[in-house]
Order: structure tokens, then C-alpha cells, then sequence
């Protein structure tokens, strides 16, 4: 089994990747999905609320959460700290009741600044220039330009991300041209991406 990781910045086009692979018929572990699902777990709203609010409540409130992360590092490192350590363990878990399968995908935004890549073999890194990644979050998630730029700060620069990436796709285009990239990667990996033995040997598709 090969396991492939996804990755980019807020914004870049990490959902159109997955999907596309979704569609060809493979496995897709989705960090943000394992996330969402410890959000609705009361021990983990329990410990979140006690650690970042110093409260005793068992409901959250996701967006005095995002609020405070995006505004406050160290608050977001002590979130990070409650859930990664779960989310990691629960890719493992999965990766291994799916050893038969030939490629598996981990769509995981963090993936090199919480080492998830520890878990991959190959990393594909969807681009997109900071001006394109400020006018979708603003129209995906109604928020300002200012809102937008915090978001991103959250994460490492898209460009040292290529840099520790395997592969880039470009999604500073339309939608077709980025399905045709990752249609191109796929069917050249599916032929040659066995027999890698140098992660950096394959042309980056940028």
C-alpha cells in the first residue's frame, strides 16, 4: 500500500483533490471529518473547554473556539494538543484495517507542521496563489479580508509546503485545469510511483 498525503493551505483546494479521488474509488482518510466528529464528544468538549476557557461545560462553542485560535497561538497549540495525538492515532487505526488496498489518501491541512506526513510515503501539495485562497475563504465562509489573512497565517507558507512536498498541483486556475493536473498525477503515479526509491525523483506538476 502506498499512502499518499494531501495537503495545502486554507483555501488552496484540498476538498477538490479528495473528491476527485473519491470519485476514482479510493480510500480518502479526511482529518477534518476524525475532527469534527471528537467536537461532538463530550470528553473531548469537556477537556477543551476546561484547557482553553477554564470551564465545566460539555457544550462548545465552535465559533468563541475559532475566535480565540486564530487570534491567540498559544490557545491553538493547546486545541492541537487535545485533539492531533486522537486524530493521529485514528488514521493509524484506519490505515491499518486497509493494507490491501494499492493507494490510500490522507487529507490532512496540517499535515507537515504536525507530522502527519510520519504516516505518508508521498506528499501532493495543492497550490494557490494568497489572493486567490483570501477571495474564496471570503465567499466560502462570509468573513472579512482581515479574517481571511489570520486563517491563513495559521498555517506554515504554502511555498514551504511545496518545498517539503513530493508533488505540487496548481489550483490557481479553473476547476478543469486542476482536474486534468491531478487526472495527469494520478495515472503517471498509478505507473512509476512503486518503484520510487528517491521521494524527490518525480516531476512536479507546477
Amino acid at each position: 500500500m502506498l499512502k499518499v498525503g494531501i495537503t495545502g493551505s486554507i483555501g488552496t483546494g484540498k476538498s477538490l483533490a479528495s473528491n476527485f479521488f473519491k470519485e476514482k474509488g479510493y480510500t480518502v482518510l479526511d482529518a477534518d471529518l476524525i475532527n469534527q466528529a471528537l467536537l461532538k464528544d463530550e470528553k473531548v468538549i469537556q477537556e477543551i473547554n476546561h484547557k482553553l476557557f477554564d470551564l465545566d461545560s460539555k457544550a462548545l462553542d465552535k465559533k468563541k473556539v475559532r475566535e480565540l485560535i486564530f487570534s491567540n497561538p498559544k490557545k491553538k497549540e493547546v486545541l492541537e494538543s487535545i485533539l492531533h495525538p486522537i486524530i493521529y492515532i485514528k488514521m493509524e487505526e484506519a490505515l491499518k484495517k486497509l493494507e490491501h488496498e494499492a493507494i490510500v489518501f490522507l487529507d490532512v491541512p496540517l499535515l507537515f507542521e504536525a507530522e502527519f506526513d510520519q504516516l505518508t510515503d508521498y506528499n501532493l501539495v495543492i497550490f494557490a496563489s494568497k489572493d486567490h485562497q483570501i477571495d474564496r475563504l471570503i465567499k466560502r465562509d462570509s468573513i472579512t479580508k482581515q479574517e481571511a489573512l489570520l486563517r491563513i497565517k495559521a498555517h506554515f507558507d504554502i511555498r514551504q509546503k511545496m518545498r517539503l512536498g513530493d508533488y505540487v498541483i496548481n489550483n490557481d486556475e479553473s476547476v478543469e485545469n486542476t482536474l486534468e493536473q491531478l487526472n495527469q498525477w494520478l495515472e503517471n503515479f498509478k505507473k512509476v510511483g512503486q518503484r520510487f526509491i528517491n521521494r524527490k525523483k518525480f516531476e512536479k506538476y507546477i
